[in-house]
């Protein structure tokens, strides 16, 4: 994986912006550049994106997102910024980070009730089932001196979607090994003994030690909720499933059920 490109989305309805804080620091770790987008849209009667009054409204809000950006800018991070109207500002996104051909994409992310993720079709739920690229959601900004990430896999898989998906989550964890950067741990449920996964197999996939590989029986939310809790975990990587369409709308996906039950920062590969 290549991280050359950062994208993120500016919420115009808070003050605090944690995602633009978390990807500022890593970009200058790594020389990435930064590009942040906002959406915003009013109720203005007639009014399409030619009139004066979304002209001023874009206008004030462009100034915002340069104000955040100066301090990151006179840094040396290569920066840019971008306000899009339109009513729609989730799927905005997603073509903001398609159009810009972001590596990334950082979001801050907020608790949700079970009613609001059900009954609802969240931001983080757009942005993680329809981002062509990784999603980073953000809720803590504080970054321990060695983060401790989990990675979810399940070499159990034996479908093409399955498969890539662990590769993926394993190339990113495998990067951050490399780069001394982090303490990672590999997490792996199953749902009954006849298919438990072998310790040995996922160590060496991992490129991890024993004590590192937690193999545990019940479903992969859960699973990976328990764990990551008892890790204290700072980072949760899991992979996109049931992106679209019934299978979706019947079961989520690993990434949306573990959103608001874990206070760490997840990243959901596709």
């Amino acid at each position: 994986m290549e991280l050359n490109r950062f994208l993120v989305v500016y919420d115009p309805t808070r003050e605090e912006q944690p995602a633009l804080v978390r990807a500022a620091a890593i970009a200058g770790e790594i020389g990435a550049s930064l590009h942040l987008f906002a959406c915003i849209h009013g109720n203005i009667a007639g009014a399409d994106r030619e009139s004066e009054e979304v002209k001023r409204q874009l206008a004030e809000q462009q100034a915002v997102l340069e104000q955040s950006m100066a301090p990151i800018a006179a840094a040396g991070i290569d920066t840019s910024c971008e306000v899009e109207w339109d009513k729609d500002w989730h799927h905005a996104a997603v073509r903001a980070a398609s159009r810009n051909r972001a590596d990334m994409v950082f979001k801050s992310s907020f608790k949700h009730s079970t009613s609001q993720r059900m009954l609802t079709s969240t931001s983080d739920w757009t942005l993680i089932r329809e981002c062509l690229c990784p999603v980073l959601l953000i809720k803590d900004i504080d970054r321990p001196p060695v983060p401790r990430i989990l990675a979810g896999i399940d070499i159990s898989a034996r479908t093409e979607n399955y498969e890539k998906l662990n590769e993926h989550i394993l190339e990113f964890s495998r990067q951050l090994l490399e780069s001394e950067m982090a303490e990672v741990h590999v997490v792996n449920a199953f749902p009954d003994f006849r298919v438990k996964p072998d310790r040995q197999k996922l160590m060496e996939v991992a490129g991890v030690d024993s004590e590192h590989v937690h193999i545990k029986l019940g479903e992969p939310d859960k699973v990976i909720v328990d764990v990551a809790k008892k890790l204290d975990a700072s980072l949760v990587i899991v992979g996109n499933s049931h992106r679209s369409g019934i299978a979706a709308l019947m079961h989520g996906n690993t990434a949306e059920k573990i959103l608001d039950k874990l206070d760490c920062n997840v990243l959901a590969m596709p």
